[in-house]
């Protein structure tokens, strides 16, 4: 019997070596990678002996569907819209101003027409002096009121208003104005002659007649003659003199008028045209009711627009 040779023995123990090395490296990997594999497939990891692999049983519970909360959708505060607060007053607005009809109270109308002193050096002062108004010795300022009403106009709104008058009249007139303006009398507009001034009383008046304007005080002499206007003490008041005009009758019948925007309601005096004052109109009746005249029922001239007391 041959002996290996000591060389030949040390090669193959090393390679015996190196063989059973390799064996544990390849069962280390394929354990690692076993358990990789179970990972991702959501499974558990099994510990397997030797003699038993486990091997996860299937199961068939359903998967599970999430339970949907539904969103409600908030029922949406619906805000009122506001209720604009009713005047109790007319401060802060000028004459001429358009008021709408949801601020006005009419159940209290008389909240709206205010008589007022005038005084030297204050604001309606500083308007008339000089002008409608002149130092004399018929009227003193005292004896004169500022008014500062409501009125309706020709669009069948609530507007602004002023006048002077005499204070002797002062609160009548403003009763008269007060209830026209409840029965929604249209009167085109109310302002101070001084609004209209051209220099003299006289040629004013022509101007705020041609603009259909109301008014009453101006000191100045009356229409066609050298004598005192009532207009001079605030107790007389033109009322929409377009649609009423001062009218002479010539001596063969005929009628003329100075006014050109006045020419259709000089022939024509029926109570069915609007803003014609007759003796059924609403103003004539309050008017005269309280012992005014009319100056429509002259013979000659015929001052359809004018209203005076007092003489």
């Amino acid at each position: 019997m041959k002996h290996k040779s000591v060389g030949r023995c040390r090669q193959e123990r090393r390679r015996l070596i190196g063989l059973v090395a390799g064996a544990c490296v390849c069962l280390c990997l394929i354990g690692v990678v076993g358990v990789l594999l179970m990972r991702g497939q959501g499974g558990e990891i099994v510990e397997v002996s030797e003699a038993t692999t486990v091997i996860p049983e299937p199961t068939d519970a359903p998967t599970p569907i999430p339970t949907l909360t539904p969103t409600v959708t908030p029922t949406p505060t619906i805000t009122p819209t506001p209720t604009p607060a009713v005047l109790t007053s007319l401060d802060g607005y000028a004459p001429g101003d358009v008021i709408a009809d949801e601020l006005i109270d009419s159940t209290n109308l008389s909240q709206y027409f205010t008589v007022s002193e005038i005084c030297e050096g204050d604001a309606v002062y500083q308007r008339i002096a000089g002008q409608s108004y002149v130092y004399n010795d018929d009227i003193a300022l005292s004896e004169l009121r500022y008014l500062m009403v409501l009125h309706v106009n020709f669009d069948g709104e609530y507007q602004v208003g002023e006048m002077i008058v005499n204070a002797a009249v002062a609160q009548e007139v403003t009763e008269i104005l007060e209830l026209l303006c409840e029965a929604r009398y249209e009167i085109y507009s109310m302002y101070l002659i001084d609004d209209f001034w051209v220099g003299n009383g006289t040629d004013s008046d022509t101007n705020s007649i041609d603009h259909n304007n109301t008014s009453c005080f101006c000191y100045r002499p009356a229409t066609g003659g050298g004598s005192l206007s009532r207009h001079a003490l605030g107790l007389a008041i033109d009322l929409n003199p377009q649609q009423n005009p001062y009218v002479r009758v010539n001596a063969d019948g005929s009628l003329s008028c100075e006014h050109e925007n006045a020419a259709a309601y000089v022939a024509d005096r029926s109570a069915d045209v609007p803003h014609v004052i007759t003796e059924s109109d609403y103003a004539y009746q309050l008017f005269t009711a309280r012992g005014w005249t009319w100056g429509g029922s002259w013979n000659n001239p015929r001052d359809y627009q004018h209203f005076q007391t007092g003489g």
